[in-house]
């Protein structure tokens, strides 16, 4: 994706960091408007390019949608037509809207979804969960189509090679509250995402028991109406800014977020040596204190260690002191931003599923490009901790996931500068 940013190295930074609301659980929020005529307003979502994407998409099947300060309205009163190639490209979560389409009209066609070159993403889960449901599936030409005459719930097994799928999770419940009878969803993704996606449904009126747990027992209802829901904080943008602090030695204090979403970060940031202090509303992390000591993880689904932090956590792991290991179980191939350390000095060796990370490396600036979201925010806090200056491209990738990133960097004190047009 297109976008160029400047980023002068070395410099401590300080001060408070907002948090934005959750983008992968506003993604499958969006998509559940589908299931109702009535109007869904969702507070502090976040302005962002994959937000943007949905709410186009919604438009295309003749729907309203607006985004203003923070809240998003939408009504599906009859959402009409598919989405085309064009709509779908742009990222992987359009592929939420198939569950709640074939639940709402008996039938979507859609593309085979896009979104970051992370290797093989198959959909297979997700047909496989509306299969039990009573859908057909038919593939051809790059498109998926997905008919029912009637949805009647079952027991499906969502389990897969790499775990449980969120976004297939997602896609099956979406589809199973408004199947006829009970629907249980053995091995659902217990993502926090998937949670808050939960409290919206029953908010509509769904009904659902076992939320937050691997199994989750749906009671399909005739329809569902409006509701009302705030986002839960990115959990994923909290931890990119713990790791900003260590990275680059600063004092920082961001928003307290539900201990639940992230204990697997900070215990591994504790090994690292992270010093973090909690109070009711405030977590406060002393980045200039101590230094940071390496680590062993694998990411592994929630309540593990999220891939998402993995890259992120590669660019810290060049100035700890000794050997990292950090093994990637989610997307084996998520390691195209090590190579762009190493432009930078890191020396980082792969085998296999794992990345070894020896340090610490005095990182230097250097040209480098982004491309994935997760590993585009690996870049720039490598970049914030090199000497000298590092020009990142592919930045429209980081606009995908984090709202307003560059801002919040410079509102820190960092020296931040976007050297081609933002796309609209």
């Amino acid at each position: 994706m297109d976008g160029v940013v400047r980023i002068a190295g070395g410099r401590k930074l300080a001060g408070t960091v907002p948090i934005s609301g959750a983008k992968n659980a506003g993604l499958p929020m969006l998509a559940a408007s589908l299931l109702t005529g009535e109007e869904i307003v969702l507070h502090r979502v976040p302005e962002l390019r994959d937000i943007r994407s949905m709410g186009e998409i919604l438009q295309r099947l003749r729907g309203s949608f607006s985004h203003r300060d923070g809240t998003v309205r939408v009504r599906m009163e009859d959402p009409q037509g598919n989405p085309d190639y064009a709509a779908v490209r742009q990222m992987r979560a359009s592929v939420c809207i198939m569950g709640p389409l074939v639940a709402r009209r008996g039938e979507v066609r859609i593309p085979l979804p896009g979104g970051c070159v992370l290797g093989a993403r198959p959909i297979d889960l997700h047909l496989r969960g509306l299969e039990r449901l009573g859908c057909s599936i038919h593939l051809q030409n790059g498109l998926v189509h997905v008919t029912a005459r009637r949805l009647r719930g079952a027991n499906i097994f969502l389990g897969g090679r790499n775990g449980s799928t969120v976004t297939g999770t997602a896609n099956v419940l979406c589809a199973a509250v408004l199947a006829e009878g009970v629907t249980q969803i053995q091995s659902a993704a217990c993502e926090p995402e998937v949670v808050d996606l939960c409290r919206l449904l029953c908010r509509m009126g769904a009904r659902i028991d076992g939320i937050g747990s691997p199994t989750l027992t749906i009671e399909g209802v005739a329809g569902l109406h409006g509701a009302e829901h705030t986002l839960i904080p990115d959990r994923i943008e909290f931890g990119t800014f713990l790791l900003l602090a260590l990275i680059t030695r600063s004092d920082l204090t961001l928003p307290a977020i539900e201990s639940a979403q992230h204990g697997a970060l900070l215990d591994m940031l504790a090994q690292a040596g992270a010093r973090i202090g909690e109070d009711r509303d405030r977590v406060h992390i002393r980045g200039s204190a101590g230094e940071v000591r390496p680590i062993e993880l694998t990411t592994l689904p929630f309540p593990g260690f999220p891939t998402d932090l993995q890259a992120p956590m590669c660019a810290l792991m060049t100035q700890a002191n000794g050997i990292s290991i950090l093994t990637e179980r989610v997307y084996p191939n998520r390691f195209a931003h090590v190579a762009e350390l190493e432009r930078m000095g890191a020396h980082i060796l792969l085998e296999g599923s794992s990345a070894i990370v020896r340090g610490p490396t005095r990182l230097s600036g250097a040209p480098v490009t982004a491309t994935e979201l997760r590993g585009g925010a690996c870049l720039y806090l490598a970049a914030l901790a090199a000497d000298g200056e590092s020009t990142v491209y592919g930045a429209g990738h980081v606009a995908r996931g984090y709202e307003n990133f560059e801002g919040k960097l410079r509102a820190l004190g960092a020296e931040v500068e976007r050297v081609e047009p933002r796309e609209a």
